[in-house]
């Protein structure tokens, strides 16, 4: 206890006392460990801070943490570290003041951690079955959080959303599925996920959808994907979040912030395309052809080119359009969009079946689906120049087409507000950045052809 009792002072209360900081006749500060050791009591004592706040001869202790609650089924599992990934204090030392309600609440930090770790009471690990508590200040987890769970001497990530500590209460990882959990190095870097397959409860979701498509049931695989599509945004703000500590590459912080901040301002728009592509309900007639089933679209009859158009295949159309020798599969580039249209037209006037086109900004989008942040592709001059279209696998977008990222720019029908023509997919020589799909303020000339724009075209059914 601290403060005298005297001339209407506040008599203060701090449990544990170690854990008091300072004080003064409207506040109190106080500290939380960002290391606690569970003890048998399933959590750290020294980190589940109470206070109380009297001007009466009685205190009322109320709890100034909250925190995890974890039970883990798997034996040996000796620490877990907690990370919010957007930065949010998880410990430090809290200014308390209390409310109209007399609730203690954080006024100011200072000495915060946004990253707290929790031990095992010894070498043997956590006891199966046993519940364990994280104690740490009321936090905004909703956007995200890591836990990294360490057995063995490796390290498994689990990324949970949607979720808020309160004071004086213990939120649990509403998905953790122990067996699914990857250990790996702990030292290892945080490796981007390539596209993920969908998870049984989506599945579950999208069949539903299918066998009654109601409001109600989309509402409800919309949700499921918002969650998965937030876990993501949270995985990549916790390499964010690596990355500003390492403060070796302030280019790949930048880089990382914008792919952070594109995926939450565009989330609605990304996850109403996932969803189109979800539910159309398209096989590919030809698997062994070079036309990609378009998902997503209007046109039930829309396939996009397996790869860019290439040397070859341009130079049928154009017996003058010359190339280096041995260069048949690279992408054909120096063509301006009226050339590349009537290339299009030429290709419709052979086939009474179909039409060919340009694809728009969004059917681009929708057939190369998320950059891979990790994918290994022909930019930022790993290559001096265009490779074959095929040299790296690892380009091959949603719609199971290749070279969707890195070599050359591609045209679309697409125009900005001055009539210039949006490019997608990035090149040879640009950073990695302007690679990502829906990066959509890269515009060119369209009267103008350039040594590394290229195109890929779209197959319909013919306008009648």
């Amino acid at each position: 206890m601290e403060s005298p009792f005297v001339d209407g002072n506040p008599l203060y209360g701090i449990y544990p006392a170690g854990n008091m900081v300072s004080f003064d006749n409207e506040s109190v500060t106080v500290s939380v460990p960002s290391v606690q050791t569970a003890k048998d009591v399933g959590f750290d004592e020294e980190a589940a801070v109470s206070v109380a706040c009297s001007v009466s001869e009685s205190l009322c202790f109320q709890s100034v943490c909250g925190g995890i609650k974890l039970n883990f089924q798997m034996s040996g599992v000796t620490k877990v570290e907690l990370e919010s990934v957007d930065g949010y204090a998880l410990s430090g030392k809290a200014k308390l003041k209390w409310d109209e309600q007399g609730v203690p609440v954080v006024a100011e930090m200072s000495d915060s951690c946004y990253i707290l770790t929790f031990n095992a009471p010894d070498e043997f690990g956590f006891l199966p079955g046993k519940d364990y508590f994280i104690s740490t200040l009321p936090c905004n987890l909703y956007e995200g959080y890591r836990l990294s769970i360490y057995k063995d001497g490796l390290a498994a990530d689990y990324f949970g959303v949607h979720q808020t500590v309160e004071r004086a209460s213990y939120i649990t990882p509403i998905d953790l599925v122990e067996s699914e959990l990857a250990f790996d190095d702990p030292d290892a870097p945080l490796v981007e996920e390539e596209r993920p397959e969908l998870d049984a409860t989506t599945t579950a979701l999208l069949r539903q959808y299918q066998q009654n498509p109601t409001e109600e049931n989309k509402e409800a695989l919309m949700e499921q994907m918002g969650i998965r599509y937030d876990k993501v945004v949270a995985r990549k703000k916790s390499k964010l979040r690596e990355l500003e500590r390492e403060a070796l590459t302030p280019d790949l912080v930048d880089e990382m912030q914008e792919i952070v901040d594109e995926m939450v301002e565009n989330r609605d728009i990304r996850l109403e395309q996932q969803f189109l592509r979800l539910i159309d309900p398209r096989n590919d007639d030809n698997p062994d052809d070079a036309w990609m089933v378009l998902r997503g679209v209007p046109e039930q009859d829309a396939y996009i080119g397996y790869a860019p158009v290439t040397n070859a295949e341009y130079a049928v159309f154009n017996p003058d359009f010359s190339y280096d020798a041995g260069k048949d599969n690279y992408p054909a580039v120096n063509i301006p969009i009226a050339q590349a249209a009537a290339y299009c037209d030429w290709l419709t006037a052979q086939d009474t079946s179909h039409t060919y086109r340009l694809p728009t900004d969004e059917e681009w989008i929708l057939a190369a689906g998320h950059m891979p942040k990790d994918v290994s592709m022909n930019s930022g001059y790993v290559e001096y120049g265009l490779t074959a279209v095929d040299a790296y696998s690892q380009t091959t977008g949603a719609c199971g087409g290749i070279d969707f990222w890195g070599n050359c720019w591609e045209w679309t029908s697409s125009v900005d507000a001055n009539g210039l023509y949006i490019i997608k997919g990035g090149s040879w020589d640009s950073d990695r950045d302007d690679c990502r799909s829906e990066k959509s303020d890269v515009v060119r000339d369209g009267s103008q052809g350039y040594a590394n724009v290229g195109f890929r075209i779209v197959r319909t059914a013919p306008n009648i």
